[in-house]
């Protein structure tokens, strides 16, 4: 259902009504007030709000004005609705498209990132491509606390579906147990191959290299990223990256059902 009304961009409060309503069935404001705990005058500005969005109705009733979501029908003519918006606003993006491309218009070659739904963000960039290559030198279990264990999941499995492959460099520190984290996989079907560096080579500060891109991610300690867009930058990387590829040990074929403890900075 929050996917649903995401799409209206409803407000906490709204989407709790809606909810109420929903489940519950028709009600008067006041009751409605009273369930959710807000003013009778908050509901009915509220109330009018979902109206005019077309996701919910009034009737009266015993001279009282009753509440109601829409039935799934009219409510899928709404998403139908969105769909053609969408499409719209599609076809006329093609004309800004033609203007980014003017000299004038274009992002910042560097951008900095601050806390985690940033840092998340930013590792979104990576999804809006399809079939590309990234090699990522990455102090996993750090990463993991930094972009959380289910926002992972969810990335790797749009990234498998997007057929983007991964190259991986692991520290000899931080070798997780696939077991307790299947997201990891290593192999064809995850898309993933995974090295350990040297025991002399540990790192904190994590890297993400693809096309003219790199992407740099900070331990949890300070929590941040910046990105740099630069092809001279990248090829450097690209380059570093494979000579500590080529050091590197592959990934242990038997690891005991544990995560190693990371070494202290």
């Amino acid at each position: 259902m929050k996917e649903f009304l995401r799409q209206f961009n409803l407000r906490r409060i709204e989407i709790e009504l809606f909810e109420k309503l929903f489940f519950e069935g028709e009600m008067t404001a006041s009751t409605l007030a009273k369930k959710v705990n807000i003013s009778r005058t908050s509901v009915y500005d509220l109330l009018e709000k979902m109206i005019d969005k077309g996701l919910i109705f009034e009737s009266p009733k015993a001279g009282v004005n009753q509440y109601a979501v829409k039935n799934p029908e009219k409510l899928n003519i709404l998403l139908s609705e969105k769909e053609k918006e969408f499409e719209k606003a599609r076809k006329s993006f093609k004309s800004l498209e033609k203007l980014y491309k003017n000299d004038s218009i274009k992002e910042p070659s560097l951008q900095i990132y601050h806390g985690q739904s940033a840092l998340q963000q930013m590792m979104k960039d990576m999804l809006l491509y399809r079939d590309i290559k990234v090699r990522a030198y990455w102090p996993i279990m750090k990463m993991i606390k930094i972009l959380g264990k289910s926002f992972l999941i969810k990335f790797h499995q749009e990234r498998i579906a997007r057929n983007i492959s991964l190259k991986t460099i692991w520290p000899a520190s931080q070798i997780p147990s696939i077991k307790k984290y299947p997201f990891l996989g290593i192999d064809k079907e995850n898309k993933r191959k995974v090295k350990i560096a040297p025991k002399s080579v540990n790192f904190s500060l994590g890297y993400v290299i693809y096309g003219s891109t790199v992407r740099f991610l900070s331990s949890s300690k300070e929590n941040y990223g910046f990105l740099i867009e630069s092809e001279e930058l990248s090829k450097m990387m690209k380059g570093q990256f494979d000579i500590v590829w080529q050091q590197a040990k592959n990934y242990p074929s038997k690891v005991k059902d544990q995560v190693f403890k990371i070494t202290k900075e």
